[in-house]
């Protein structure tokens, strides 16, 4: 007899253990497209399905309800209601409560696979009071995915901050400076290398000019357009000197350009006004 008892313990035990605590987390989506967020834990025994939904966790309306329904693991179908309210942190009266009656079912692999369905809610009243869809996830592997959705999100980011501090730095303008016939001007620069951009930023009227180098040819008798010109330079240690020689007028004297020096972090607007043969200084000191 003993005996007996012993294995009918075992085997009620085994029985018990068995039901796994399913928990599910997602949103009701009602017809007028508000979302709300929803979660469900609960047990099936033999297609008898018992538990809890929380309705706007972490919200000034959490709800929680009790849920009761059936599986059918034919169609892998639950239908399942809410009955009563557990607790909640809204204020409105309790029989204002509408209370979701759904049908979802699972569609999906693997990673993918979730419930879909659409529901209906009832007041205390029986009156309908909400309707519209909603989908559930597996909790842990929603959690999972959210955080590692989350981990790209932090990853881009942190990698468009970076990108920006970058580029914030190498767009640090200083004022416009001009020169004519005979000035000059000093840069300090951090750089090994610049940029050097050239371009007619008014009309297009023909003029030309001839850039040197530490007395080299870097553009000569060039005519500067509306498009930018790019120049990429190496420096020396020490005194750089680039000198920007008129070599014509164009249709509409002085000779204008714009220039435009670039280091790694600063950008130094120019522009030149010269008469013919003319010339202007830039002294870049690394």
């Amino acid at each position: 007899m003993k005996l007996k008892l012993f294995f009918l313990f075992i085997l009620l035990s085994n029985s018990s253990f068995s039901q796994k605590t399913e928990k599910y987390s997602g949103v009701i989506s009602l017809e007028n497209v508000t979302h709300i967020l929803f979660e469900m834990e609960f047990t099936e025994d033999k297609g008898i399905v018992n538990g809890f939904s929380i309705t706007g966790k972490d919200t000034d309306d959490e709800t929680k309800s009790d849920i009761s329904g059936i599986y059918n693991r034919n169609t892998k179908t639950y239908k399942l209601k809410e009955t009563q309210v557990l607790y909640t942190n809204s204020e409105a009266d309790i029989n204002t409560f509408c209370y979701i009656n759904m049908e979802i079912k699972e569609v999906g692999k693997l990673s993918l696979k979730r419930y879909e369905g659409e529901f209906t809610g009832y007041f205390t009243n029986g009156d309908k009071c909400a309707s519209g869809k909603i989908i559930l996830m597996e909790k842990e592997k929603l959690e999972k995915k959210i955080t590692k959705v989350q981990k790209k999100v932090d990853k881009q980011i942190e990698k468009e901050k970076k990108k920006n501090e970058k580029k914030k730095e190498e767009n640090i303008v200083l004022s416009t400076k001009v020169l004519k016939d005979g000035d000059d001007m000093k840069i300090e620069c951090n750089s090994d290398k610049i940029r050097i951009f050239i371009w007619d930023a008014n009309q297009e009227d023909g003029d030309k000019v001839t850039l040197k180098l530490n007395g080299k040819f870097i553009l000569k008798d060039f005519t500067t357009k509306r498009k930018r010109k790019k120049i990429k330079i190496k420096l020396i240690d020490g005194e750089n000197i680039l000198e920007i020689v008129a070599t014509n007028q164009g249709h509409t004297p002085p000779n204008t350009s714009r220039i435009e020096i670039v280091d790694h972090k600063t950008k130094y607007p120019i522009i030149t006004q010269l008469e013919l043969g003319k010339s202007a200084i830039i002294k870049i000191v690394k």
